[in-house]
């Protein structure tokens, strides 16, 4: 059975069991990275909070023996679960005044994304791009986010300039910055992967996000972080991107080698941990604490 095939039957067997409570729909959706999966959607006609379900990884799964029917109850838990209890309502989105309380920017790779980039406002920054969107915080449905497109910025009538300056002033407020000691997350097996391969220099090593840790390598944007974090010694360091969710922060001890750092990277980028929608570079990034400066090494 193929891919397509796999989903028409997913499709018609869940609209089967829920009837007129649920229209779902399957889609191609564009993520980051120009990485396309495929999703049902639950649409509730009363709720305008939608839940979608990839389903790559369970046609993996039936490949390697699960049963359909068994695959369809998978899919019905995990709806479940995860249907939202309460509405979200969308009218602010017309009023851009009420959508800048809400805006943040995500860095991105810039040569995977030219589509995403080719209809969205975007910003260069080194050899990555800085684009914005709209923070949906709730505990119904966690955190999530609208990119905002051409399209919006001329519905709203503002220009590039003010999406991007309301967006970097507003975002360390609703996506604070947050630092840890690798030691923190030993457990996730790509940073326990980089700490080891690392801590033989003797650098401190942190990693920082943001608290939601959501495309928290946009936290190096942060006015005034990264000095911060220099301190008064103004010190200098490496800045190492484990995904579009965290950078990797090596204190420079005058022992490290940028080709080595880098060859870190590209090895744990590669490996399974990273995957290929959180990938954000392979390259490695300098902070210099006396001229406040980052640059690409």
């Amino acid at each position: 059975m193929t891919f397509e095939e796999f989903t028409q039957k997913m499709k018609h067997a869940l609209q089967d069991y829920f009837g007129e409570e649920l229209q779902i729909d399957a889609q191609n959706m564009q993520k980051n990275n120009g990485v396309e999966l495929t999703g049902l959607i639950f649409m509730d006609p009363n709720n305008d909070i939608a839940v979608t379900v990839y389903l790559e990884g369970f046609y993996e799964e039936y490949e390697n023996g699960k049963t359909m029917g068994e695959t369809v109850r998978e899919l019905i838990r995990i709806y479940e679960e995860n249907r939202p209890a309460k509405t979200l309502n969308m009218d602010f989105f017309l009023d851009y005044e009420q959508v800048k309380t809400r805006l943040a920017c995500r860095l991105v790779n810039r040569e995977r994304n030219e589509t995403l980039l080719s209809r969205a406002p975007y910003q260069p920054y080194l050899n990555l791009a800085v684009i914005a969107c709209c923070i949906l915080m709730g505990d119904e449905f966690g955190c999530g986010c609208i990119v905002i497109t051409q399209e919006h910025i001329e519905r709203w009538k503002i220009e590039k300039e003010r999406l991007f300056r309301d967006a970097r002033e507003n975002m360390p407020r609703i996506l604070r910055p947050e630092l840890m000691h690798i030691e923190e997350l030993v457990g996730e097996e790509s940073r326990t992967m980089l700490r080891e391969q690392m801590e033989e220099k003797g650098g401190q090593i942190y990693i920082l996000t943001n608290t939601q840790h959501f495309y928290g390598a946009a936290a190096l944007l942060y006015p005034g972080l990264l000095e911060a974090l220099s301190g008064t010694e103004r010190r200098c360091f490496f800045l190492l991107p484990s995904s579009v969710h965290e950078v990797i922060l090596l204190a420079d001890t005058g022992q490290e080698e940028a080709a080595r750092l880098g060859e870190i990277v590209r090895e744990v980028n590669g490996t399974k941990y990273v995957s290929e929608e959180e990938y954000l570079s392979d390259d490695v990034y300098y902070y210099d604490g006396r001229s406040g400066m980052i640059r690409l090494l």
